[in-house]
């Protein structure tokens, strides 16, 4: 007995979530697989003659009130998208490539250590040295009261109190990591029976995305997340010990904390040794900070308040001296290897086909983005927290009852707030002008020629529609008033089309950023800080706003879901890629979206369905990426609306090109939009069809000009939807009697 597979067509959604009923077109569905993070529903009754399921993995990056705490991790996702931003010509190169990836670790680390040194500033210095030697009357109540509870410690235990906020801050971040390595990373890949740990990370395996081993990110994590827990904690050691320094045994703790910071650095930048070392050397720096702790408690090492807490400018400007090579690291590594390349030491980049280095520099830039952001919401911050305690002085030296603050604050907030805001502006108005001068005559030519063409060649309409249908089209027998209609719905298009090609432009708004904020350090060391006191003052109060808002944006978050939503699309774009780099990132929802795509593919295809995946912008990169990892010649793969070359091929090419696509071993069909601001033609030989966008030129008469579907309209294309049903049709062959199903349940 023969019978005719049934077809499956699984929906696979993009940035933001959508909900089953958007997804599947009927509220009629129920939950076959998942949970209420992520999972699968199934339509009750077939649509376009096939059952449709939806992957609804929205959950995961946005439906909860708690993902939008991930707001305060943005600075370190950055820090680990860096680390993927990587030429392909660099991967080639095995030398190149091997720094590249510790380059990339090492600036990681210098975000966590810089949070820990605004940390420390606010914490030990503002509020326990200084703030807590006031002495407050009896009649101070509410958050002020509680602050200057430790006022009648000596100064060492109030700092050792500070420390200890420090600390807080960075076990919270850590005990984060971990709980979200446990929901994300640790789902077992398919095809793992047994689970082998992964020498090195994602990053360093030799078939990139397309490795089944790709996101299995629970060993890389948990090395990191140590290392790095290591480094802050040995930090915080050295910073104590040296604030409290005054004889030889003081300059032992320096350089025995010195030593444990500068050994977690060493493994941090080494990708696959000493993972043995890991839990012992938390255990000897967290036993040092203990030691250097009790010692500056009991030791009375601390004098009474004069200004600053002792030495703590110094401390300041070894660590952001610190924070500064360990980002440009790259910037002084690449060149030698370079010139030994070209000196002829060994082989350099092996033989392929020619790559794309329009954005050569995109690692350094996003890493020095990481940087920015959080000095300029952590300053901003530290500003804001020393000025709800009392009046501040910008002074080294002071011994009033204000709070003495770094003179260097008012003259580096500048370049962190104005100047980065006045680079947005400037981009923005040049995108605006390019949009505005996009719509001239030579670029709506081609626009009418094309729209011309087709109405020529469109079949004309039964009668009556064919005295109230009418051409968008300007033409000679028009009122003055249609032929400006149709001008504005052609400039609109020009304008559309040229927009669509703009995302690649946010190279130059991260090129002006950096630019504007490099010379900071020179700034700082030549000494030139004085400003005009109305820019000092608009800076100061712009970097206090800046906390103040992301609060407002939390709270906005927390309380609506459409909010979350909004803010899931930069997650969605920013999680992609596992935490290779920095383990405090918010984790990668793809460690659980491609093994549920794959299991689920897998456990429909044992009973005798197939499958066509569908997927939409972010949804076609998971469904690509699921395939590209278990080669399956049976499952049709079907995408529209994708970035996959449009964003992750120009921001990713190490890892999301050409090579990519021949995994893909099925039929793939591509559909995209001219218009569309996201999407496009993934460039896979035979893969890509583009689609019209207005459909046509054709409306009726008192009804809207036709509308452009840009990123979002895909789902309601008749005409691609009917390519799509043609193309199930023809896969319906003969084959062996399918295993009767009984009711869908989760596979076990």
């Amino acid at each position: 007995m023969v019978a005719i597979r049934p077809v499956v067509e699984l929906r696979v959604h993009g940035v933001g979530g959508a909900s089953p009923d958007a997804l599947l077109g009927t509220t009629a569905h129920r939950q076959v697989w998942g949970d209420r993070i992520a999972g699968f529903y199934a339509a009750d009754s077939e649509v376009r003659g096939r059952r449709v399921e939806a992957y609804c993995w929205g959950g995961m990056t946005s439906r909860s009130s708690a993902r939008v705490l991930w707001l305060l991790l943005f600075p370190f996702m950055l820090a680990n998208v860096a680390g993927w931003t990587c030429s392909a010509r660099v991967r080639r190169d095995r030398w190149m490539f091997a720094v590249h990836r510790a380059c990339g670790r090492l600036a990681a680390l210098a975000v966590t250590l810089n949070l820990l040194l605004i940390a420390a500033m606010a914490a030990m210095d503002v509020w326990a040295y200084q703030f807590c030697d006031q002495q407050r009357p009896d009649s101070s109540t509410g958050l002020k009261w509680v602050l200057n509870l430790p006022a009648g410690l000596e100064p060492g235990p109030r700092v050792v109190l500070g420390a200890a906020l420090v600390l807080a801050n960075l076990l919270v971040i850590a005990l984060l990591a971990d709980r979200t390595r446990s929901r994300y990373e640790d789902v077992t890949p398919v095809g793992a029976p047994v689970r082998e740990p992964v020498r090195g990370s994602a990053a360093a395996l030799p078939d990139g995305v397309g490795d089944p081993r790709f996101y299995d990110g629970q060993c890389t994590v948990w090395r990191l997340a140590r290392l790095h827990l290591s480094a802050g904690v040995a930090w915080l050691a050295l910073l104590l010990a040296w604030i409290g320094r005054d004889d030889r045994l003081d300059f032992w703790l320096v350089g025995l904390a010195g030593a444990v910071l500068v050994a977690a650095t060493v493994l941090i930048a080494c990708e696959a040794a000493g993972d043995r070392l890991t839990l012992p050397l938390t255990g000897a720096a967290a036993l040092l900070l203990v030691v250097v702790a009790v010692w500056v408690w009991t030791a009375d090492v601390i004098k009474e308040k004069t200004s600053h807490l002792q030495h703590m400018r110094e401390a300041v400007l070894a660590t952001f001296a610190l924070i500064g090579v360990l980002v440009v690291a790259r910037v002084l590594v690449m060149p030698l290897i370079v010139l030994l390349r070209r000196l002829g030491f060994r082989r350099g980049v092996a033989d392929g086909p020619p790559v794309d280095r329009k954005w050569r520099a995109a690692p350094f830039m996003v890493a020095v983005l990481s940087v920015l952001s959080i000095n300029a919401v952590g300053l901003g911050s530290l500003i804001a927290i020393g000025k709800s305690l009392g009046p501040v002085v910008w002074e080294l030296e002071h011994s009033g009852d204000e709070l003495a603050m770094f003179p260097f604050l008012p003259a580096v907030v500048p370049w962190l707030t104005l100047a980065p805001l006045a680079v947005v502006a400037v981009f923005l108005l040049a995108e605006l002008l390019r949009c505005a001068l996009a719509g001239r005559d030579r670029n709506t030519g081609p626009v009418v020629a094309e729209y011309t063409g087709r109405a020529d060649a469109d079949p004309p309409p039964e009668p009556p529609w064919d005295v109230w249908r009418r051409s968008a089209l300007p033409n000679p027998g028009m009122s003055a008033y249609r032929r400006e209609q149709a001008s504005r719905w052609i400039r609109s298009i020009a304008r559309a089309r040229k927009t669509a090609t703009f995302a690649a432009d946010i190279r130059y708004l991260t090129a002006g950023t950096v630019l504007v904020a490099l010379p900071l350090p020179a700034l700082y060391v030549l000494g030139v800080k004085e400003l005009p006191d109305i820019a000092e003052n608009l800076a100061v109060g712009l970097a206090v706003m800046i906390p103040s808002a992301g609060v407002l944006l939390l709270r906005w978050g927390w309380r609506r879901p459409g909010a979350r939503r909004w803010l899931g699309v930069l997650w969605d774009v920013g999680t992609f890629w596992p935490r290779a780099f920095h383990p405090f990132a918010p984790p990668c929802y793809a460690e659980r979206a491609v093994p549920d795509l794959q299991r689920r593919i897998r456990w429909l295809r044992d009973n005798g369905n197939q499958v066509v995946l569908v997927g939409h912008s972010q949804g076609s990169v998971l469904a690509a990426t699921a395939l590209a990892q278990q080669p399956d010649t049976d499952t049709v793969l079907i995408t529209f609306g994708s970035p996959l070359t449009s964003l992750y091929g120009w921001g990713f090419p190490a890892y999301i090109n050409g090579d990519l696509c021949g995994r893909i071993k099925g039929e793939w069909i591509n559909f995209s939009y001219r218009t569309d601001y996201i999407g496009g033609p993934v460039g896979c030989g035979g893969v890509d069809i583009p689609l019209p966008d207005p459909a046509t030129s054709w409306y009726i008469a008192g009804e809207p000009l036709p509308p452009m579907r840009r990123h979002t309209g895909y789902w309601s294309d008749d005409a691609m939807w009917a390519h799509i049903d043609e193309t199930v049709a023809k896969r319906l062959v003969d084959g062996p009697t399918p295993i009767t199903p009984g009711p869908v349940h989760s596979p076990v």
